[in-house]
């Protein structure tokens, strides 16, 4: 059978290949029409992307839905900033089409593989001083419900706040509108900081800088820390090792050797950084451009938590420690990507109602992930501190433990209930999941 990124016919398997379902049919809908009536006479179906979540929240239905040819910009509207498009374009055909008319959306995602209607419904977030959901600069939408109509919602509706990060379990996003702003560059600075000075001006930097990511370094006492500011020009240029290129194929052959001996880690986490993450250097463009990865360049295994802002110092000692335990095989692959987020009201978003931190966690030998230990362990201490998993990442948590972390919970799964009550974009995942 011919594979089609990602996915193969009678078979859908993720970009790592590990989850794998078998289906008996997919579709390729070009228009709304087309995707309604998919939508109106399948009994179990769902939107798959590109296959990168690593939670089972794509496919697993017996009839599947690409809108890889459904990808289209349909509406720019120049005096307002607002652009429209279908919820099949990745988020590079949204950024660059977003970039092409002079504007850009005030924070972004750290990849631009993924699809706008996957991103959406699995809050994918940006970081920064004031960074949101990208479901917050979402203005409006055209939604594909359960029975094949298709319902508008904008800003100003009731729903809005629950349609903003969906889970695909309340519908399929058909097209949808941003709101954008004027196009600013921004000036990029990167420098190693030991731990126990960043985690002593993190709140600073947070407060003084647009753009702020911290790549902590476990196992080596030090984080990589990015700020950056808008700017007109660039600053003089550092010129960065000739070696560095080569930090992808050395990480992949030093972390190849962890899977039989995971305290070597330690040692592998130690030259990675001393070579790589060892120095300072800028950069000056776009947000899009400075800032988002145009490739993984190899497939991986993510875990990703968010804990309120207030709680972070305190589960940032517990999770070091944790992860310096000789007494476990928890040995954590860098860099562990720090990222901040403001607070929202989205229904499911990681920030409702909270500031907040989140931190990912990767495995880069995918195949193996399930005896990656440091996954349990840091899902352990960030649920002793209120932790959100995130939506298409790894996670163990599922039912009445999300009553706990998200008010409107049962107001979501009420609201689903009512928009499909034959369970129709329901797989096993998510009906476990949501507790059903």
């Amino acid at each position: 059978m011919q594979k089609t990124k990602g996915y193969m016919t009678k078979k859908w398997e993720s970009w790592n290949k590990n989850i794998v379902h078998n289906i008996e049919h997919i579709y390729y809908p070009t228009t709304e029409v087309e995707l309604a009536e998919k939508v109106q006479h399948s009994k179990s179906i769902r939107v798959v992307g590109n296959g990168q979540s690593s939670s089972d929240i794509a496919a697993g239905t017996t009839a599947i839905i690409s809108l890889e040819k459904y990808c289209a910009v349909t509406n720019v509207d120049r005096d307002q900033y607002k652009i429209t498009i279908e919820a099949g374009s990745s988020l590079k055909g949204l950024l660059e089409a977003i970039q092409h008319e002079g504007w850009t959306l005030p924070a972004l995602p750290d990849i631009d593989t993924i699809t706008v209607g996957g991103a959406l419904a699995t809050a994918t977030h940006g970081t920064g001083h004031d960074a949101r959901i990208l479901a917050q600069y979402m203005i409006a939408c055209r939604f594909v419900n359960a029975d094949g109509t298709v319902a508008e919602y904008t800003e100003f509706s009731e729903e809005f706040d629950a349609i903003r990060v969906s889970l695909g379990v309340l519908g399929i996003f058909s097209t949808v509108t941003f709101r954008c702003e004027p196009l600013w560059n921004l000036q990029l600075e990167e420098r190693p900081m030991k731990d126990r000075d960043w985690l002593k001006s993190y709140l600073s930097m947070l407060d003084n800088h647009r753009f702020l990511r911290i790549l902590w370094l476990p196992h080596t006492n030090y984080g990589y820390v990015i700020t950056g500011d808008i700017a007109d020009s660039p600053s003089k240029q550092i010129e960065i090792p000739w070696y560095v290129k080569y930090r992808r194929s050395l990480s992949a052959k030093l972390y190849r050797r962890t899977v039989k001996k995971p305290r070597f880690t330690v040692t592998a986490n130690k030259i990675i950084q001393k070579l790589f993450f060892n120095h300072s250097q800028n950069k000056f463009g776009s947000l899009y451009d400075a800032t988002v990865t145009k490739s993984r360049g190899s497939t991986l295994e993510l875990a990703e938590w968010i804990v309120s802002l207030d709680r972070f110092e305190a589960l940032f000692h517990d999770l070091k420690d944790a992860l310096n335990d000789l007494s476990n095989d928890a040995y954590a692959h860098i860099p562990m990507d720090i990222r901040f987020l403001r607070n929202d009201k989205s229904w499911l978003s990681y920030a409702y109602g909270q500031d907040c931190v989140s931190i990912g966690c990767v495995s880069r030998i995918a195949e193996v992930a399930d005896q990656y230990e440091a996954f349990a362990v840091i899902e352990t201490v960030f649920r002793r501190h209120g932790g959100r998993p995130h939506w298409a990442k790894r996670h163990k948590m599922a039912g009445d433990e999300f009553s706990e972390l998200y008010p409107k919970w049962n107001n979501f799964i009420a609201l689903r209930e009512k928009l499909d009550p034959s369970g129709k974009f329901l797989n096993a995942y998510l009906t476990k999941l949501l507790g059903l």
